[in-house]
């Protein structure tokens, strides 16, 4: 983080005050990212690199009124899949993908949930804190057969 003070502040899109230092203890990750919007789209084959920052930064943007946005974020390393759609102002739809040897199982975990807890969620999934999965209350569904 070149050129910037230390005491450098920036808000994520549940109001939540992050400081340089914070940001700065989120190691890099292998995580690509891919998303719907309005005004962009960007498929997972692109293979566009993202830390939590950015992350934060593009879900905060994300307009629910458009009716298909979505994205996305693979932990490459990890080959854990989490992807978001946006159903309101303080309403989030989040699958964790169920993978097995590299293809989708057709399987997902998944869950309603507001800014605040997605924000703490996504910041653990960067972190690759284990407990990611566990702060969200998910259900398991069997989207194709």
């Amino acid at each position: 983080m070149q050129n910037r003070p230390a005491n450098l502040e920036f808000q994520v899109f549940d109001g939540t005050k992050i400081s340089e230092d914070i940001q700065t203890d989120v190691k890099y990750q292998d995580i690509i990212y891919y998303k719907w919007d309005r005004k962009e789209a960007i498929s997972s084959d692109q293979e566009k690199r993202i830390d939590y920052q950015k992350a934060a930064s593009e879900m905060e943007k994300l307009d629910w009124s458009f009716v298909h946005n979505h994205i996305g974020f693979v932990n490459k390393r990890k080959a854990i899949t989490i992807q978001f759609v946006r159903l309101g102002e303080n309403k989030w739809y989040a699958e964790n993908i169920i993978m097995q040897q590299g293809r989708w199982t057709g399987c997902v975990w998944h869950c309603n949930a507001d800014n605040k807890t997605i924000t703490h969620m996504t910041r653990l999934f960067f972190e690759e804190d284990p407990k990611w999965f566990d702060s969200l209350s998910w259900k398991f569904k069997r989207v194709q057969t």
